[in-house]
This record gives structure tokens, sequence and C-alpha cells, in this order.
């Protein structure tokens, strides 16, 4: 297969695909109008749900799996980590027996689970829609239990260093000899407890200016925190809700090459109905705001956004060019997790192709060289 393509660079591309990889892109000195635009394919790695389908309850039917997967290739994503939020231990146990079942039968987009919970910060400024009273002390002993589940497929696990940290810093060590990745996050850590916790291995934080609370002191706040820590890693959802757009602006422009960005969407991005729609065991609400909330609370429960949307979301807030959003949300965490899907010759052939108008809309999405979505 081959496709002539611009390049977010600008620069116009003969791309050679073969045996569902990068064989060759080659450079075209001559310029070609009209072209549509190809990027990588987009990775989320925090996806409690999509298209109507809930990953943190058992899925109402066997074709909740296609269905919310092939809703991602819609939306230009080509690689997902599956959010698990705080459950019980039986839950957790339920959750994995299925979920990799199907990540080991079918894995389409599916790369493997995002454990968020429940070692988290039970604080309620900090716990976000998390339940607290399924929040527990650190253990090995169900790290172990969820590998004993799904292997390799436990990619990412966010936490609260500040809970127990002699048994954190042990879970964090352990886990990160495994090959797993942690990211503090609805957490309290700073100063020598964050740094502590990066020595062992935490290399992130999860969704940055979200599950804190509302008044924080002026300079002690993990806000600043995180921003001062070199190298850290940070995700923000650019949803415009969880963060407001001028503090999006100054968090992803503050963390410079260190922005992921994330959805944390739930089961009512890109679903098509008015629902109902829950995160785990509750019900969740959707306003004409689009936002996703706890009925009780108004927490917000993850989000509504869809991963196309998001990288554009992202530009116009942040004032970022498109090729580095978009690095935010493909490459960039595709590294995080050990992959390469940088266009390169030998890399798979995940990408996606957008039309050259002035608001893009996305034309097809590749996934190992096949097409798995194309517009009318």
């Amino acid at each position: 297969m081959k496709i002539t393509a611009r390049l977010l660079s600008g620069e116009v591309a003969d791309i050679h695909v073969e045996h569902g990889h990068f064989a060759s892109i080659t450079a075209r000195k001559e310029d070609v109008l009209d072209l549509p635009w190809i990027a990588p394919g987009l990775v989320d790695i925090q996806i409690n749900g999509f298209g109507g389908v809930d990953f943190n309850r058992e899925l109402e039917s066997p074709d909740a799996w296609r269905h919310a997967t092939d809703g991602l290739y819609a939306h230009g994503c080509t690689g997902f980590l599956i959010a698990l939020i705080t459950n019980t231990e039986a839950g957790y146990r339920e959750r994995l027996r299925e979920l990799t079942a199907l990540l080991r039968r079918d894995p389409r987009n599916g790369l493997g689970f995002h454990m968020e919970g429940p070692w988290l910060n039970p604080d309620p400024g900090y716990r976000g829609a998390h339940r607290s009273e399924w929040m527990t002390k650190p253990s090995l002993g169900l790290l172990t239990e969820w590998r004993e589940a799904a292997g390799e497929f436990i990619k990412l696990v966010t936490l609260a260093p500040e809970i127990e940290p002699a048994a954190s810093l042990d879970l964090i060590r352990a886990g990160t000899v495994q090959g797993i990745r942690f990211f503090a996050g609805h957490s309290a850590a700073m100063g020598a407890t964050l740094a502590r916790a990066c020595e062992m291995g935490v290399v992130g934080w999860t969704h940055l200016g979200n599950a804190v609370p509302a008044t924080v002191p002026k300079f002690e706040n993990v806000l600043l925190h995180v921003l001062a820590h070199p190298g850290l890693l940070a995700t923000l959802i650019p949803d415009g809700a969880h963060v407001p757009p001028h503090a999006f602006r100054a968090l992803a422009q503050a963390l410079g090459p260190r922005l992921l960005l994330t959805t944390d969407a739930m089961a009512a991005a890109g679903a098509t109905g008015p629902g109902p729609f829950t995160l785990g065991d509750v019900q969740v609400q959707v306003g004409d705001d689009g936002c996703a909330r706890l009925p009780d609370s108004g927490r917000l429960a993850g989000s509504t956004l869809t991963p196309f949307a998001g990288v554009f979301r992202a530009e116009q807030m942040a004032g970022l060019y498109l090729e580095d959003a978009w690095r935010a949300f493909s490459t960039r965490p595709a590294n995080l997790l050990g992959l390469s899907r940088h266009l390169t010759a030998g890399n798979p052939a995940d990408f996606c192709l957008i039309s050259p108008d002035k608001t893009p809309d996305l034309l097809a999405t590749y996934h190992r060289g096949e097409c798995v979505y194309e517009a009318d």
C-alpha cells in the first residue's frame, strides 16, 4: 500500500506499508496541494469506558468489546489502556478475568490496564469520584494477584505514595522491576515523599489539576511540586471542564515535553444515545454542558471527551502547535509504555489520515496497516 500525505511538520511524503509496518517514508521535494495530513495513531492511557460501554462493570453483551474498540478507532485511537478504578478485591478479580480474556483473544487497540486505585488518598479533597471505603493500604499481595490474573497486561498503576510510605515504596520498587509503570495521583505527595517515590519508580502524575482540594496553600501544593520535579510526566484532560482553559494553558506550557494528554473517558464518551450511564457501581449524569458527574455530589466522574477532539481542544486551549499536541497524545504515551509509534520505517503502521480543512475531520484510522475506520 502506498499513501501520499502531508506530515504534521508540513513535509509531503510517500508512505509505503507492507505486512502491517511502515516499509519506507520518503520526503518529496515538490509540494502537492489538498493532500490529507498523516499522523501517528492516538494512544490514550486512561479509558474507563466508551461508546456506552463501561469497562468497570460486567459487559452487557459479547459484542460490547468490539463496539467500544470500534468507537475508539473512529476517534483516531489505535491504542488505549483500560482504566479500572477503585474496587473491592473481588471486583478487581471479576473485571480482570473478563477483560484479560478479551485482550488475549481479540486485543484490537487494547494495550492493557491502568489500575487507578485502590491505593489512593481517601481524603474528600483527593478521592474524586472514587469510593473511599474501598481504598486500602498498599499491598504486594494484591499486586501479585493482579499479575497472576492479567500478566503483562498490568501496564500502569496510579497510587498515593503518602499512604503508608514504606509500603508504597516497596510496592513501587517491586512493580517497577516487573515492568509496571507507576504514576502518583489522587494524592497529596509533595517534597521528600514525592522525591523518594520518584527514586523508587514513579514517573508521572495522573490528571494533574484534578483530585486536588479546591483550596490549597499558595506554594505548598501538589501542582507546584509536580511542575518543579524534573522529568516527572503528567497527564491533563483537555475538555475545558476538568481544568479550565487558562489553567490548562499554564500547566501545559509549564510541562512542555513532559505533557501527556488523556480523555479519562467514561461510557458516555462516543455514545450515540442518552444513557443512562455508569462508572462502575454508580450512576453518572451527563448534563447539558456535556460533563459527567455523580448525581449526589456533582463531582466529575470521568469525561465525555473523545481522543480526536481532545487533541484540537488541547491545541486551542494551550496555544500549542498541532504537532506538539498530537505528540502528547500519541508517540509520547506510547513511549511511556515501551512502544514506538513514530512514523518511521519498521514501526507498526498505526496512523490517522486527517482532512486539510480549517476545521479538520478524521478521514481514516489504520491499525497495523489495516483500515479500521473510514469516514462516510
